[in-house]
Parts: C-alpha cells; sequence; structure tokens
C-alpha cells in the first residue's frame, strides 16, 4: 500500500463537506459520508489505478480524480445513494498519493489545483 497524505486545503474540504453533510442531512449521514470519503482515499493507496481513476492531464498535468461513487460498495448500511464529491490527487517523487482537494461534482477543478511542481 502506497504511502497516503492528505494536503491542508484537502483537509479544509473535507471538514467543509462533512459540516454541510451534518446540516442538511443529519449526523448518521455526515458520519456515514465521512466513512466514504475515508474509505475512498484507503481504497487509492491500494490501487491508484482502480477503476473510477481518470487522468485530467487536460485540466491540471500529473493529477487524477477519482468520483466517491467508486468505494460505496461494502460500505456501512445504509450506504451514502448519491454522493457527489471527488478526490483530486496526484502521485509524488517518493510514490505517495496526495491528496490535493476534495471538490462537488460541479465545481471548476482548474481554478483550484495548483501546479505540483511547484512545491
Amino acid at each position: 500500500m502506497r504511502r497516503i497524505r492528505v494536503t491542508g486545503p484537502a483537509r479544509r474540504d473535507i471538514a467543509k463537506i462533512l459540516r454541510r453533510s451534518g446540516e442538511n442531512f443529519g449526523n448518521q449521514a455526515r458520519n456515514r459520508y465521512r466513512r466514504l470519503i475515508e474509505r475512498a482515499i484507503h481504497y487509492l493507496g491500494e490501487d491508484a489505478d482502480r477503476v473510477g481513476v481518470r487522468t485530467i492531464d487536460d485540466i491540471r498535468e500529473g493529477y487524477f480524480i477519482y468520483h466517491l461513487k467508486w468505494s460505496r460498495k461494502g460500505s456501512a448500511k445504509p450506504p451514502v445513494r448519491q454522493p457527489r464529491h471527488l478526490i483530486a490527487f496526484y502521485i509524488d517523487d517518493s510514490d505517495a498519493i496526495i491528496v490535493a482537494r476534495v471538490f462537488h461534482e460541479r465545481q471548476m477543478l482548474d481554478q483550484h489545483l495548483i501546479d505540483h511542481n511547484d512545491h
């Protein structure tokens, strides 16, 4: 399994997503969504080439996205019916998964992803 690092911006994204989930759908739904996000990140660490991973070189070279819907299988019951977020990540020089951001599927990615070679 690859090492995984969740960046500060991604942590803030997750906190905001979970806060809104709790406000809109309740604490149980928030906890289910949190577990779904954690599972998705874990799955990426196991296999960054898994079904659902797409390159987004046309938006930001070297980045990939993974929609949470691909991690619903095996989730706690009841499952999150319609996850709406995706994980933007890249693989650094040490072969670690770097979770850069977590976005709503309708957000414009190019406005939020920095060039990871600038670090």
